[in-house]
């Protein structure tokens, strides 16, 4: 099933005119572009016509002879008048100032074509307020390529640039009232000051010491680093059960005592929500008696700190 856009589409002829003018570009960059190699392959297949070797060829030229096999794949575009190769000869000046003229008719297009799709993107987002990402995927890329080809240096003054209409953004149906936050009363926020204050004196090696099983020895040669443990997952859990009563973060973060984002953070790590990549996973503590992490915020009412 598709997700629904959040924004009015692009109307289609646009559309048409910017996956147009991105594909152009795309293939102007192409080492194996047809068109460009067929002007290359002009002079190289009529040196082969005139009995010149492949290896003088590329050195007259002043391409390696891997490039060289490539371009010859690709038939001319056109013909080319050679001398035949005869002993000893130069290769003909005219051929090489040929071959330079196709390079440059070449390296004019992948500027015109840069120059096209630089005008189109900036018009679409600068002018339009189209975002990258969207149009990145109408043309295929990523919204970061595009935004490097709006953001260089190049001068698109005198490049006609498309019109776009504005994006608009459609507003999404709210079919409920938010709910309002919840403030703590004060025993939440004596408690959560609490825990906080132990949760400061946990190891962050502890957990991984201790594993999910530990053994009657470990736990007690380790029995006042798993309190301090214990208050602290005992703090994430009372913290995920507020926020799902609709308590703010500024508020639990006051109540801790911690820096704007600190609840949050130690919610996410303890399972609030899905770890991000650069924040590893928290290993809870079972032990027998104790209850499960998702279990505790069930007993913040009764639990005595």
């Amino acid at each position: 099933m598709a997700r629904p856009k959040d924004h009015l589409p692009m109307p289609p002829a646009q559309v048409k005119t910017l996956v147009a003018t991105f594909t152009d570009f795309r293939k102007a960059l192409d080492p194996g572009d047809p068109w460009a190699n067929s002007r290359l392959a002009i002079v190289i297949k009529a040196a082969d016509a005139a009995g010149w070797s492949r290896r003088a060829t590329a050195s007259a030229l002043g391409i390696s002879r891997e490039r060289l096999q490539r371009i010859a794949k690709f038939p001319p575009a056109a013909k080319h008048r050679m001398p035949a190769h005869e002993l000893g000869a130069a290769f003909p000046a005219a051929s090489v100032a040929a071959f330079r003229k196709h390079e440059d008719e070449i390296s004019l297009r992948r500027k015109r074509a840069e120059a096209a799709v630089v005008a189109a993107i900036r018009s679409a987002h600068h002018t339009a307020g189209w975002p990258y990402n969207v149009l990145g995927a109408l043309v295929g890329t990523s919204g970061e390529r595009l935004r490097q080809l709006a953001e260089t240096d190049l001068d698109t003054g005198g490049e006609p640039a498309p019109s776009f209409e504005p994006f608009t953004r459609l507003l999404k149906e709210t079919s409920a009232q938010p709910r309002s936050a919840r403030a703590l009363d004060l025993a939440e926020t004596e408690k959560l000051r609490l825990l906080a204050d132990r949760a400061r004196k946990a190891t962050k090696t502890v957990g991984k010491r201790l594993g999910h099983n530990p053994s009657p020895e470990k736990i007690r040669a380790l029995e006042a680093a798993l309190e301090y443990r214990l208050a602290s997952e005992e703090l994430s859990a009372l913290l995920i059960g507020l926020k799902a009563e609709n308590v703010s973060w500024p508020d639990l973060d006051t109540a801790c005592g911690y820096k704007p984002g600190g609840a949050r953070a130690r919610a996410i790590r303890h399972g609030y929500a899905q770890t991000p990549p650069s924040m590893s996973p928290y290993t809870p503590t079972l032990l027998p008696g104790w209850p499960e992490p998702a279990q505790i915020s069930q007993l913040t009412d009764s639990a005595s700190v």
